[in-house]
């Protein structure tokens, strides 16, 4: 049940927070109808696993790989959701509307009824379930050589959690790795297969933004107890990787098809983005050329040499809002972002409407037109990509908000407490801080700001000098001053720096 803030926060952004009955009636006649395997293909024997987080309900995908000559065999097991929501029925037109998941500190909208997102399609362990399976053969360096999909049946060996695997595998705990038992061996594979797939991906030059993550935790009268940083394993890259190879296999399969579908786009800084960019990393010592606009590969380098400083979080999020947005649509003119050529959503249809409808083309090519119905086209699916991806944007919109809001109330507690902070922009107002340990912007009004800063214009909003005399990334120590929760305001006093 959504919390107080949560609630608002839905009413406030229009979100679906209740199933109509006709849905509800639909969802409840299919769980009640034990599924039919048909002609599928029998993984149960293979020690497929999911990898997810300690709270995870919803299991979309299981992994396994083994060594096939001098590369490698992997399989993507993706939950078969296309088997149950069919086109245009109750469940589909409900999960077209809401379009995605959404994830709140306290409760969860599922795009999918419960009875299907966390019992029916979710792939749990030691339970037998449809899938899609997608299998590819990658070379001796990790290259993707040639993929098959089809229907399968899978029996989970496992549900793993990321802390789980990375205290048995990267940390190398021997209680982690007992409980891990005849599975150690088939993670460890999995973990062989992430680090060629990861040279891979920084050959190809995908940007690498690793920002720290900080997590709500709430009471259970639903207020905010406390925030954590999340910590973030190599297990999480591990499962990243594997998915991303095999949204890239769709791409392709769909691609060299010439079958209609969303592809997953994302494309470069434009020219007042870029240009932030230039003055941003100038500002930290930094000069990029005009070919980072085409490949982010040069932003890396200049990350990486910023790591471990002050200054690399408020210069991480300054540059992740210089990006234009990744979104759904049916031209692929590739991902920025990952240094993608072409790239798809495939492996979480439990939670994502554009996932559903890739699993359809597919189904629709393996059948060879027989027994699905013809993927959306034309008008139909570039209306449906820009639908999908404004129901992104508004979900995530929500999920930011809330979290605010729980901060905010959390802070208003401690009035005149000192953190640490960082530099981020400047505007007319003053000056615009990040400050890591609540994971949050905060302003230093002018007219709070030392005589010796206040009184110096802000010529750039990012980057480069007159910010009030500091400069991207500079620490700074600041005091908890005001917090408008009404308007999202958090302002603070500048103590040093």
């Amino acid at each position: 049940m959504p919390t107080a803030i949560e609630q608002l926060v839905i009413s406030e952004t229009g979100l679906r927070a209740f199933w109509p009955d006709r849905v509800r009636g639909h969802a409840g006649r299919i769980a009640a109808r034990p599924p039919s395997a048909g002609e599928r293909e029998d993984l149960r024997e293979l020690p497929l696993v999911t990898i997810d987080g300690a709270n995870a309900r919803d299991f979309d995908d299981a992994v396994f790989a083994e060594p096939a000559g001098s590369g490698w065999r992997v399989i993507v097991a993706i939950a078969d959701v296309s088997h149950y929501v069919r086109p245009a029925d109750p469940l589909d037109r409900e999960a077209a509307r809401r379009g995605v998941s959404v994830y709140f500190p306290g409760s969860v909208l599922p795009m999918l009824p419960e009875v299907l997102s966390n019992d029916l399609c979710s792939l749990k362990p030691g339970v037998d379930r449809l899938c899609l399976a997608c299998e590819m053969r990658l070379d001796a360096r990790g290259q993707l050589k040639s993929w098959r999909f089809f229907r399968a049946i899978m029996r989970s060996a496992a549900r793993l959690t990321y802390s789980g695997v990375h205290s048995a595998i990267e940390a190398g705990d021997a209680k982690a790795r007992r409980e891990l038992g005849a599975l150690l061996e088939p993670v460890e594979r999995l973990y062989a297969v992430w680090r060629l797939l990861a040279v891979g991906r920084r050959r190809r030059g995908a940007l690498e933004v690793d920002l720290p993550e900080t997590r709500v935790s709430l009471g259970p009268g639903g207020e905010m107890r406390s925030m954590e940083q999340v910590e973030r394993y190599n297990a999480h890259r591990v499962i990243e990787e594997l998915m991303i190879t095999a949204n890239v296999a769709t791409a392709r399969f769909l691609g060299r098809a010439r079958m209609p579908a969303l592809y997953r786009v994302h494309s470069p800084p434009d020219a007042d983005g870029f240009e932030e960019l230039r003055h941003l990393y100038s500002g930290a010592g930094h000069s990029l050329s005009e070919a980072a606009a085409r490949n982010p590969d040069e932003i890396n380098q200049a990350l990486r040499a910023l790591v471990g400083q002050p200054a690399y979080e408020a210069i991480a999020v300054a540059t992740l809002k210089c990006m234009q947005q990744a979104c759904y649509q049916p031209a692929n003119i590739g991902h920025y972002g990952l240094a993608l050529k072409s790239y798809t959503h495939f492996t979480s249809p439990i939670r994502r409407y554009p996932d559903l409808l890739a699993h359809r083309a597919i189904k629709h090519l393996i059948d060879r037109g027989r027994g699905e119905a013809a993927p959306l086209r034309g008008s139909e699916l570039a209306q449906t990509g820009s639908a999908c991806s404004e129901k992104e944007r508004l979900a995530e919109k929500a999920m930011r908000s809330a979290v605010k809001v729980y901060k905010l109330r959390y802070l208003s507690g401690c009035l005149g407490d000192t953190l640490d902070a960082v530099v981020s922009h400047a505007t007319g107002k003053g000056l615009f801080v990040q400050v890591p340990e609540v994971g949050m912007k905060g302003l230093i009004p002018r007219w709070r700001l030392p005589a010796r800063h206040g009184r110096r214009r802000a010529r750039d909003r990012r980057g480069g000098q007159g910010l009030h005399g500091f400069t991207p990334g500079q620490p700074v120590l600041v005091r908890v001053a005001r917090v408008d929760e009404d308007r999202g305001h958090l302002d603070l006093d500048l103590l040093a720096g």
